[in-house]
């Protein structure tokens, strides 16, 4: 199953959303680690473990109608 993964670009001042393109394993001498290819809207291009992908923030919920509609 295919779903588009979002995150922040780590770029200093970028911030833009990013996709997450490719996910994989890599060894190391701790032991195994996995990794992220990821694309930004501004075309920068990271190789990054998954414990370093910043995280885009949710928006705020919307009010429910009834607190929209003034009485």
């Amino acid at each position: 199953m295919l779903f588009l993964q979002i995150t922040r670009c780590p770029e200093a001042g970028c911030q833009l959303p990013a996709e997450i393109t490719d996910r994989f394993v890599l060894q190391s001498t701790d032991g195994p680690i996995e990794h992220v290819k990821i694309y930004c809207l501004s075309k920068h291009v990271f190789v990054m473990p998954v414990e370093r992908l910043l995280p885009i923030e949710q928006p705020a919920p919307l009010p429910d109608r009834a607190d929209r509609v003034q009485g």
